[in-house]
């Protein structure tokens, strides 16, 4: 008897599945968008919620000031995104898109400078 695709286990969680795709997606366009203020952007990650109607798009930029512009300019382009995500997809429903700055990237810099401080006593 053979078993269908719904009755195996998948690897990854349908949010996980969805989020990587929707990662893909927004990258590609980021960089077909001609706005200055994407420039010193990149896409770090997307988390979906469970229900699957919310992504929040997470952004790294070189400094405060570039993070800033590129989350106006993401939300000013909000809606064509979430566009080119249902042209590019064959998801029924378009999570609503929400985009914030990457909080691994502030934690690393944190533990990074610890590391810096404990070394700097250790000599």
């Amino acid at each position: 008897m053979s078993r269908n695709r719904a009755s195996r286990p998948s690897r990854y969680s349908r949010s996980a599945r969805l989020g990587e795709l929707l990662r893909e997606i927004v990258a590609s366009e980021l960089s077909r968008l001609d706005d200055d203020r994407l420039e010193l952007a990149s896409i770090t990650g997307v988390e979906t919620s469970v229900e699957l109607s919310r992504a929040t798009v997470y952004i790294s930029a070189l400094d405060d000031e570039a993070a800033a512009s590129a989350l106006e300019a993401l939300e000013d382009h909000r809606v064509g995104l979430k566009q080119a995500v249902a042209r590019s997809s064959s998801i029924r429903k378009v999570p609503d898109l929400a985009f914030a700055l990457d909080p691994s990237i502030a934690a690393g810099e944190r533990v990074d400078k610890i590391l810096r401080h404990l070394a700097d006593e250790a000599e």
